[in-house]
């Protein structure tokens, strides 16, 4: 809800930030293509901060960030709107090693999972000056001179393809998740299996440096405001029985349901909680990219008057 009510209150302020002189006209080609590299940071129950239940940046963790990268079609609008078509892929990492809580080191999970995130988002361009052409160099001249540049807030609403694996003791082979009904999903008196399948709401803010009158490189950051799935790590809710899910799943599912230390002395792990399921997973973005627009004006020869 914090994050909602913050990138709210950004679109409210950002028609108060001025454009400058550049009026959009009917001559520009209005479309972009786009792409970017970058990093990603995951968002969830594994790893993160040393306190329990933090979210948002409070739960940022250097040691997690993986690689991502994206590419995108933009359609201009109107002088202030674009909707644009993005497909991401990256990877998000999580290890409970990573976090300094006695809790989260004691639970001692560890997960990947590749991200494939296709998504529309409208852009809110509440800065632009777009005309690198009259960027004047003029010898002995002072002053500041004027950067060509794009400032733009965005969001949208996205789907992805999520797959999480673990690796036993953090070593070995990296296995499926999923299929090992680590919290009991699908088993007699357990939760119901989870898709691998789950919705998005991207949103962020990016700038551009337009270098001419077709190619500009830019800086991007993005979050996932809400997603429909607390299971990109594979932990939710309470742990299941180790001696049920070995029944029906095997040793190895049953490891990886339980692979705790023994920090905490004399603790019941069943039935109590895994993961913390008042809070779906997330991640975010931070893109370098470039961006290209074809033919950007149609020039029209005509005689001169005299």
């Amino acid at each position: 809800m914090k994050k909602i009510l913050l990138f709210s209150f950004l679109c409210l302020a950002a028609p108060f930030a001025g454009y400058s002189q550049y009026d959009l006209n009917h001559t520009l080609n209005r479309t972009e293509w786009s792409g970017g590299l970058g990093l990603s940071q995951f968002l969830g129950d594994l790893g993160g901060s040393p306190q329990v239940g933090t979210h948002f940046l409070h739960d940022f963790n250097f040691g997690a960030i993986r690689y991502a990268g994206y590419l995108g079609y933009r359609k201009r609008l109107s002088h202030a709107w674009s909707l644009r078509g993005t497909l991401t892929i990256g990877e998000v990492y999580g290890n409970d090693k990573l976090s300094s809580n006695n809790y989260r080191r004691n639970r001692n999970q560890n997960f990947r999972s590749i991200i494939i995130e296709p998504s529309a988002q409208f852009e809110y361009h509440f800065y632009q000056y777009d005309q690198p052409g009259h960027r004047y160099s003029i010898r002995h001249a002072h002053g500041f001179k004027t950067l060509a540049l794009d400032a733009y807030l965005f969001a949208g609403v996205g789907g992805f393809y999520f797959n999480p694996q673990g690796q036993l003791g953090g070593s070995g082979p990296w296995v499926n998740l999923r299929p090992l009904s680590t919290e009991g999903e699908g088993l007699p008196g357990g939760p119901p299996e989870y898709s691998q399948f789950a919705f998005s709401i991207p949103a962020g803010i990016g700038v551009k440096y337009l270098i001419d009158i077709q190619w500009s490189v830019g800086l991007e950051f993005s979050d996932r405001l809400w997603t429909s799935t607390d299971y990109i790590d594979d932990t939710h809710g309470n742990y299941f029985s180790a001696q049920e899910i070995d029944q029906y799943k095997g040793p190895v599912a049953a490891a990886f349901s339980h692979p705790v230390l023994g920090l905490i002395p004399g603790q019941d792990l069943v039935n109590t909680e895994r993961g913390d399921p008042t809070h779906n997973d997330s991640y975010m973005f931070m893109f370098f990219n470039v961006n290209y627009r074809p033919n950007p004006y149609h020039r029209h020869r005509s005689r001169a008057k005299f």
